[in-house]
């Protein structure tokens, strides 16, 4: 087992992002994006629940991570993620997060094994938005890559091991890698 869908959870409390900027773009379809994006891109976070950031944002239009996850990512050779400065911003406090980047997966792949995963209720689409109980990896048409989203199912970013044990080693916490048939969504 090689692959494994990548979520971070985050430091209990986790403060969510409330508002994404609004820019040009497309960031969940796997294109590059040409479109002049204006930095830094700033990201206001939910006053009614305070907490820690996540490493980690994958959940709303625009990604964000922290610099270090994306400087183990660059250090472990993954090289198709666009990135774009970033702050995050308390409206009550006005404390700003400085170390983060907006971020664009390039690339989608098309890797779920549909005969060994399951699939949530009565899913008919194979692309983009397919609803799985447990998701299995076909390993033989990753290509090799280290990161990249699920085709099936966008929302899913996918990591070789080496993403794994690159970000267990650097210690960064709230991760969760899950392995075959362990992801839903």
């Amino acid at each position: 087992m090689s692959y494994f869908v990548m979520v971070c959870e985050g430091k209990n409390p986790v403060t969510p992002i409330q508002q994404v900027p609004t820019v040009k773009g497309r960031w969940r379809v796997g294109r590059t994006l040409t479109d002049p994006i204006p930095e830094p891109l700033v990201f206001t976070l939910d006053a009614k629940r305070p907490g820690i950031p996540k490493a980690l944002y994958y959940e709303k239009s625009i990604p964000v991570m922290r610099d270090d996850v994306a400087a183990t990512l660059r250090g472990v050779g993954v090289d198709n993620i666009q990135y774009y400065d970033a702050v995050l911003r308390n409206p009550t406090t006005g404390e700003e997060f400085r170390d983060y980047k907006a971020f664009n997966i390039v690339g989608l792949v098309a890797c779920a094994d549909m005969g060994a995963s399951e699939l949530m209720g009565t899913s008919s689409s194979s692309m983009g938005d397919v609803d799985f109980h447990a998701l299995v990896i076909d390993e033989s048409k990753t290509h090799g890559l280290y990161l990249f989203r699920l085709a099936e199912a966008t929302s899913a970013i996918v990591v070789h091991e080496r993403v794994r044990t690159a970000i267990e080693t650097a210690g960064i916490p709230g991760f969760v890698f899950y392995g075959p048939g362990e992801w839903s969504g």
